[in-house]
């Protein structure tokens, strides 16, 4: 009986394991070697990964290179219900977002450069002193 209840529990464990889906994960020292060297071909964000259930997107943050813009982008991001930061290490020039698969690709990097048009937009109609003072209030990147 106790064989058959450790059987039972073992198999239980293998499924559980094997129905995992394996994400990205940023932080890996073989993705950041995987997208070193990726071009952007002039482009804000691409989709670089899919797996069943989520698309994952790379953001070129080297054209965002003030603190402010990239903490304002992140901000943003978060008014958007398709999208999840999952590399928050805004000091990076990469920044690697997921969003389920229902959402097209397309709908995803349309969102990422209207995000992007808004931080500029906000960027050029600020002052210096705006943007220090929102920094202080909203930066938790620190």
């Amino acid at each position: 009986m106790i064989r058959i209840f450790f059987l039972v529990l073992m198999l239980i464990t293998n499924m559980t394991i094997i129905a995992q889906e394996a994400g990205v994960q940023p932080g890996d020292p073989a993705f950041v070697a995987k997208y070193a060297g990726l071009d952007f071909k002039g482009k804000f964000a691409l989709a670089i990964e899919q797996t069943p259930s989520n698309n994952y997107f790379l953001v070129d943050f080297s054209i965002l290179p003030v603190r402010f813009e990239r903490v304002y982008f992140i901000n943003l991001t978060f008014s958007s219900d398709k999208l999840i930061n999952i590399d928050p290490d805004i000091s990076k020039d990469r920044v690697c977002f997921m969003a389920n698969s229902k959402y097209s690709e397309t709908d995803i990097l349309e969102i990422f450069e209207d995000l992007k048009k808004k931080v500029d937009e906000k960027s050029a109609s600020w002052s210096e002193n705006m943007k220090a003072e929102w920094l202080q209030r909203n930066d938790k990147y620190k």
